[in-house]
């Protein structure tokens, strides 16, 4: 599964009290620097598993100890797309969206050259992608994530 550990930046709401929609959301968040590839879909997350501490999540991936991950295992059979489910919460604050997405898209992008094409074990990519896991692909993600943030508070978008 993809999921965050944790910011540094703590998140402003909108000052007007605007909710966006996740068709808002991914231009909000393209415009600030998220590359966002066209085979990966967003939706609310309706199972109501995620919150503050847990904002988003990608693809569960289950097999069995020291099976191969491969790309196909993230995409959706039916839609072709890596869907990831948002905690309906960060639609409240731009900044959120922005640190979100970009900590799923960055960890996604460095996943996608490794699945398929390297012998990843499923132990492996849990290493790569779990929570407390230091130096991991999460550390790097929100880093990362915090910089666009920064960005934005800085007045310029990317």
């Amino acid at each position: 599964m993809i999921a965050g550990q944790s910011p540094r930046i703590r998140w402003n709401d909108n000052s007007t009290g605007q909710v966006r929609t996740i068709v808002e959301a991914i231009a909000i968040a393209k415009r600030n620097g998220v590359e966002i590839p066209e085979d990966v879909s967003f939706c609310v997350d309706e199972i109501g598993d995620l919150g503050p501490d847990r904002t988003a999540c990608g693809p569960r991936v289950d097999k069995p100890d020291a099976s191969i991950v491969y790309w196909s295992d993230i995409v959706h059979d039916k839609t072709k797309k890596v869907p990831f489910r948002i905690w309906k919460g960060i639609l409240k604050s731009d900044e959120a969206i922005v640190a979100v997405f970009g900590h799923e898209m960055y960890e996604l992008q460095r996943l996608r050259p490794l699945l398929g094409r390297e012998n990843v074990t499923i132990g492996e990519f849990i290493a790569m992608t779990c929570p407390d896991n230091a130096g991991n692909l999460h550390d790097e993600a929100w880093e990362f994530a915090d910089t666009l943030v920064e960005q934005m508070r800085g007045g310029r978008q990317v």
